[in-house]
């Protein structure tokens, strides 16, 4: 068997792809054994924890029973003493965040995305997968600043380009609600929010809010936000410089705004304001979301 050791002169790919699919690939390898690494630990700790069914972990971890026995025995356990009861302290505390751990795994998104976002740049859950690619990158140059590239790499620069890549997600993931939800869907899921916050009784909502807003004429505007009742978001403004037609898209970022508004004020809410948590559930809620988990005997 011979070794090609050079690129095809007909490869149609260029180099920096070439690099970008290696990066993923060693990115993938890294991760893999830190992954295998926790899962031990973790296996461990649930083990000691009193989940001494090998069936059940192996189907949690969604691995064989034979891996469970090895990281079982990786970390000490003898599982013939099933009876035992855990002395001491649990293995999977976890580890501070890694920078060069986040970059291995910004690169395996950033491989996934890009090509994704190359066939159709237009789908919403596309960019947003992109922005939280980035998010991992700027995550890790949070954690070790590459200083040595020039100024504008420390935490004071680098945070606010996580911050942004943040609610790029968030506007992406409107973005495709809008287009996926009706209005009455919408309005119900605001009122519902908005009824669960007060129901804590430890948090603030915002109802509505007068901005005035200066546009690129110079000139300054009132607009109003607000509830039509339903939960449904309105907008008048005082000038024929903004329109009040709201849309589904309008509707979630108004409300996203309001909420990270009520988060402001409720930071700052006296005791007074507070009442004790109730014991039962806001009427109306919806069973919980569950997600089922193949068994190991499927593998």
């Amino acid at each position: 068997m011979t070794e090609h050791n050079e690129p095809s002169e007909d490869n149609e790919h260029s180099e920096p792809e070439r690099i970008t699919a290696l990066a993923a690939l060693i990115g993938w390898a890294e991760r893999r054994e830190r992954i295998a690494s926790d899962r031990a630990d973790l296996v461990s700790d649930a083990w000691r924890t009193g989940t001494r069914s090998i069936m059940e972990l192996a189907r949690c971890a969604r691995v064989s029973r034979d891996t469970i026995y090895a990281d079982l025995a990786a970390r000490g356990v003898e599982v013939s003493r099933r009876g035992e009861r855990h002395i001491g302290p649990l293995t999977g505390r976890g580890a501070p965040l890694d920078a060069e751990s986040v970059r291995a795994v910004s690169r395996i998104a950033d491989a996934v995305t890009r090509p994704a976002y190359a066939h159709d740049p237009a789908d919403p859950v596309t960019r947003a997968a992109l922005a939280a690619s980035g998010a991992l990158g700027a995550v890790a140059d949070v954690l070790d600043p590459p200083v040595d590239q020039g100024p504008g790499w420390d935490p004071k620069d680098t945070l606010p380009h996580l911050a942004e890549r943040g609610q790029t997600v968030s506007h992406q993931a409107h973005q495709a609600l809008a287009a996926v939800a009706d209005r009455a869907e919408l309005a119900a899921a605001a009122e519902f929010r908005r009824r669960g916050l007060l129901h804590s009784g430890r948090n603030a909502v915002a109802d509505a809010v007068t901005l005035t807003v200066t546009v690129p004429t110079g000139e300054t505007v009132t607009v109003d936000l607000g509830s039509d009742g339903t939960g449904w978001t309105t907008m008048a403004g005082g000038s024929d410089l903004v329109g009040d037609a709201v849309g589904p898209l309008d509707h979630l970022e108004v409300q996203a705004a309001f909420q990270i508004l009520a988060q402001v004020v409720t930071r700052h809410l006296t005791e007074r304001a507070i009442v004790p948590r109730p014991t039962e559930a806001l009427p109306g809620t919806p069973p919980p979301r569950t997600r089922h988990l193949p068994s190991s005997d499927q593998h």
